[in-house]
């Protein structure tokens, strides 16, 4: 991903103290500060973050400036009077980075909470292991909440974690701080996509192992071919010869999902390989797993059902075995 670190400034919060701990100087950006931050932005590109395009006038999007010190200073404020009523408060680095993406301006915000670990302290012979607090996450680590906007589209991408207040959880990044109503991440739009093919094959009982394949196979070859999931198109490999459930389907996929799922700018990869297998448990407790693209390959793999009511499995044309 073509990313460039132009400017960062990190102000923190900590439950203990009544203040913001406010920096007033940027950071220098060193090749592991850079690898950092460049690899925490990367992560909000993924399958679980929320999207959406913020319209013109949004309050937050308009504090953004070209000073991005002042524009830090003026939404952690923001942010302290949404966060500070959550139940369940540790001490966080609050991340404001000025970016390129693609030759275009980006703006991110990551909220990082800070842990306590056990340090080898080398000079410490006596007692070389300590716990020590404000630790920052390892490089393979996500922020724990990540905004991203494309200042030239106002396309941006989030990543945000519920607060309690008041007995209740609530998404007070989007609501309050942004404002927004994005789109549900792809994860659970796939997650509920799954859940109301299976709702509607269940009411006419075709909900088996066959229908299980047939969703994973669907999914597949969408993400595989045109990184997206059309619910019409869905619902013409799933319930083709079934008028009734295919409209049932695509009706109910659109409370969840009222318009194609599209990947742009967002790593399909870990739901890709989720459905690239099928994985199958026998009754008699072998368990298979078997490729997609080999899966419907009648030449590779026939399942025959027997006048018993049982099913057999000829797996076809082996050319090598080896034990693993």
């Amino acid at each position: 991903m073509d990313i460039y670190i132009k400017k960062a400034i990190i102000h923190q919060f900590s439950p203990a103290d009544t203040d913001l701990i406010l920096s007033d100087k940027y950071l220098t950006i060193s090749p592991k500060i850079e690898e950092y931050l460049r690899k925490k932005i990367e992560r909000v590109y993924s399958d679980e973050a929320k999207t959406g395009v913020f319209e013109a006038d949004n309050p937050f999007l308009v504090a953004i400036s070209a000073d991005l010190l002042e524009t830090s200073l003026v939404l952690v404020k923001r942010w302290q009077e949404e966060f500070s009523v959550s139940e369940n408060q540790k001490t966080n680095d609050l991340i404001f980075i000025q970016f390129d993406k693609g030759g275009l301006e980006h703006f991110a915000f990551l909220r990082i909470s800070l842990r306590e670990t056990l340090t080898h302290l080398g000079q410490e012979m006596d007692n070389p292991i300590k716990l020590t607090q404000n630790n920052l996450p390892g490089f393979g680590t996500g922020a724990d909440e990540a905004l991203v906007i494309n200042l030239s589209s106002r396309k941006y991408h989030l990543i945000e974690k519920r607060i309690k207040y008041n007995g209740a959880f609530f998404n007070y990044f989007s609501d309050k701080l942004l404002q927004v109503a994005p789109k549900t991440s792809p994860k659970k739009s796939i997650k509920a996509l799954e859940k109301t093919a299976q709702k509607i094959a269940e009411s006419f009982n075709q909900d088996d192992f066959q229908f299980q394949s047939k969703l994973k196979t669907s999914i597949f070859k969408n993400l595989e071919e045109k990184e997206e999931l059309s619910p019409e198109k869905l619902a013409d490999d799933l319930f083709d010869s079934n008028l009734t459930a295919r409209l049932s389907f695509i009706d109910q996929v659109k409370d969840v999902m009222p318009e194609p799922l599209v990947f742009d700018e967002i790593d399909s990869s870990r739901q890709k390989k989720k459905f690239e297998n099928q994985k199958l448990s026998l009754s008699n407790g072998i368990e298979l797993i078997v490729p997609n693209t080999i899966y419907q390959d009648a030449e590779s793999v026939e399942f025959i059902q027997n006048d018993n009511g049982t099913y057999s499995i000829l797996i076809k044309n082996i050319e090598d075995i080896q034990s693993k």
